[in-house]
């Protein structure tokens, strides 16, 4: 009967160890998958930042060259003829027709 009391302390303490060790184990998992998640979020927020940044870089640069662009075009308007400078007038009057209804 020792033999069998003995036996079953071991399975006893076999299971309590288990569960004691599966604990354990949870809580290094947990916190390990919550400081991977802290660390991709901070990623996330950096990428983020960058890919604004850049963003921010295209757009001014864009308007850089629609600047320079509209530029070169004003330069060259001095060499139209008065019925073109009539013409982009009456363009110019109907664009803030439509911009005034809205």
């Amino acid at each position: 009967m020792s033999n069998l009391s003995d036996e079953l302390r071991k399975v006893f303490l076999f299971g309590v160890g288990a569960i004691a060790k599966t604990n354990e184990k949870s809580k290094e998992i947990i916190d390990e998958l919550i400081e991977k998640g802290a660390l991709t979020l901070e990623q996330g927020k950096a990428i983020n930042e960058e890919l604004k940044h850049n963003l921010q870089e295209k757009i001014a640069e864009k308007e850089k060259e629609i600047n320079s662009e509209l530029i070169r075009q004003v330069k060259d308007m001095k060499d139209l003829s008065d019925e073109d400078i009539q013409i982009l007038k009456d363009k110019i009057k109907e664009v803030e027709k439509e911009r005034n209804k809205k």
